[in-house]
């Protein structure tokens, strides 16, 4: 039996301490792998909601197309298509479309930049950074729930439903995808 009064050897210190350095270790592990977790979702986060407020403003102007207060007769949409829309509303009420004001909004993906743009006018602004070129996809639907054909030119005026899907692909993250869908109000 050791006696209690003697101490601890030297060899028991050493043992004990080198127990205490490998329980600090794993301890330090742990803690850098959530820290590092916790890097990754919060930037996964930045991106999702950066998608989302881009489906919320295509979502918007896509409600609005069409406005017409006077019943001037203008069409809804310049453009419909797969990867790109042009809509157009009377926002003022004047009856008539201003070509340099928000009376006139496209939506594209600007493949040099890999950026969301929302034209309004003349002035190009991204809205949403790292998406493909294919990254923006637009479904049209009538009003019986049908698909149209987005390259047909009746599509524009047989439109009463767009289906949207954004994905941004921040380099090194995965994909945000996120979908959205605008039932039109104007038509």
């Amino acid at each position: 039996m050791p006696d209690p009064a003697r101490g601890m050897t030297l060899v028991e210190l050493l043992v004990g301490m080198m127990l205490g350095l490998v329980a600090t270790a794993a301890l330090g592990v742990v803690l850098r792998a959530g820290l590092a977790a916790s890097l990754r979702a919060g930037a996964d986060a930045e991106v999702a909601i950066e998608t989302a407020a881009a489906v919320d403003q295509l979502v918007r102007d896509l409600r609005s197309a069409g406005y017409d207060p006077r019943g001037a007769g203008f069409p809804a949409f310049r453009l419909t298509a797969a990867d790109r829309v042009e809509l157009q509303a009377d926002l003022d009420g004047d009856g008539a479309i201003d070509g340099n004001s928000e009376e006139r909004v496209a939506y594209r993906v600007a493949v040099a930049s890999r950026s969301l743009q929302r034209i309004v006018g003349a002035q190009s602004l991204p809205i949403l950074a790292d998406v493909e070129s294919s990254g923006l996809r637009l479904a049209w639907f009538d009003a019986a729930g049908n698909a149209l054909d987005p390259d047909d030119s009746a599509t524009a005026e047989a439109a009463r439903f767009v289906a949207i899907e954004i994905a941004a692909t921040p380099s090194g993250r995965p994909v945000a995808r996120l979908h959205g869908g605008a039932q039109l109000r104007n038509r």
